[in-house]
């Protein structure tokens, strides 16, 4: 078995996946206990919105609907925005207010829904990327080591490939390159061979004892922290994300208008990286080697940068909600 890790983020390469294009949520049916679903704020959606203030009119997306809190706050301020919601989960979908317009959808097909709709052009798009909180505190989705829970981490529980499979089928060698790349474990290796001597594998507590006995004894601050660098590289595979990512930005970024916005919020070092590389591509110009003193390429930027390079959650946001604390938010602009 061979990882997704093998696909190389060629910026100039990637193309969507084929798959179906989503329901909307009319389509799939309205959950009429949200409430027990909606238990989280949004991360930094009071500096989000002060960026919208300067789009255009027309559509704007968010491209990673979670449990509507950025939507929600966005659309009752923003009324020359046409908000449109998307996520690759089915029960964010199915959970969505009913005044929502959300679609059932990989961030990465957002193209394709365009396409198929006649859309040409939108004022812009929010990312919020990561696991939602909802998808955290489920008791059996299994993305986080905090809960006793199946061995699962599927953002759109359709797909075939779950945690387990990768867990229990994976070779060794698959599973260091997941834990070093994804997740920039030093114990990978430790891990790695643990886990494939304790095969079968098929819950977290089971998952979180053999990452236990495989790193030295050291802080129990430190030991979870490599358990949680597991986690997040085990969900990045399942869910193939940076890929996602990657051929979500080049895919939509055409679709953007003269002065739309493209918002990022990242939560780890490798989603933000991919971000800042993103953003240089866009907004720098000129792509002729330094060393020559005349630009030959005759490139112009297609984007600027926001008035702000990035910026991180106020204090008092990181003490209401812990999780925000690794956010970092960057934007840029269509000139």
């Amino acid at each position: 078995v061979h990882s997704q890790l093998s696909r190389q983020l060629n910026w100039n390469t990637l193309t969507p996946p084929n798959f179906p294009i989503g329901a909307s949520s009319r389509e799939l049916g309205m959950n009429t206990n949200r409430a027990e679903y909606l238990t989280h704020d949004g991360v930094m959606t009071s500096e989000v919105s002060d960026i919208l203030f300067d789009a255009p009119k027309g559509i704007f997306v968010d491209a990673t609907y979670g449990y509507g809190s950025h939507f929600t706050y966005f659309s009752n301020i923003h009324n020359q925005l046409n908000f449109i919601g998307f996520d690759r989960d089915e029960e964010a979908v199915i959970n969505s207010e009913a005044t929502h317009e959300v679609i059932h959808s990989n961030f990465s097909e957002i193209n394709s829904y365009f396409e198929l709709n006649n859309i040409n052009s939108i004022s812009g798009v929010f990312y919020d990327f990561g696991v939602s909180s909802h998808q955290l505190d489920s008791l059996y989705r299994g993305f986080s080591f905090q809960n006793k829970s199946n061995l699962d981490m599927r953002m759109d529980r359709s797909q075939k490939l779950s945690a387990q499979d990768i867990i229990n089928n994976y070779e060794i060698n698959d599973l260091i390159n997941i834990f070093f790349s994804f997740g920039e474990e030093q114990h990978a290796k430790k891990i790695a061979d643990l886990i494939i001597k304790n095969r079968p594998i098929y819950t977290t507590d089971e998952l979180v004892h053999v990452i236990k006995l495989a790193i030295p004894r050291q802080n129990p601050k430190y030991t979870k922290s490599s358990i949680r660098r597991i986690f997040q590289a085990i969900r990045i595979e399942v869910n193939n994300e940076l890929n996602e990512i990657v051929t979500s930005l080049d895919n939509i970024k055409t679709f953007i208008k003269k002065g739309g916005i493209m918002i990022f919020l990242t939560y780890h070092s490798i989603e933000d990286k991919i971000i800042k590389k993103f953003i240089d591509n866009e907004v720098k110009g000129c792509l002729c080697d330094p060393k020559f003193a005349i630009c030959t390429c005759k490139n112009i930027a297609e984007f600027k940068l926001g008035e702000f390079k990035k910026r991180k959650p106020s204090s008092s946001e990181i003490k209401l909600n812990p999780r925000s604390k690794s956010a970092v938010l960057r934007y840029m602009v269509k000139v």
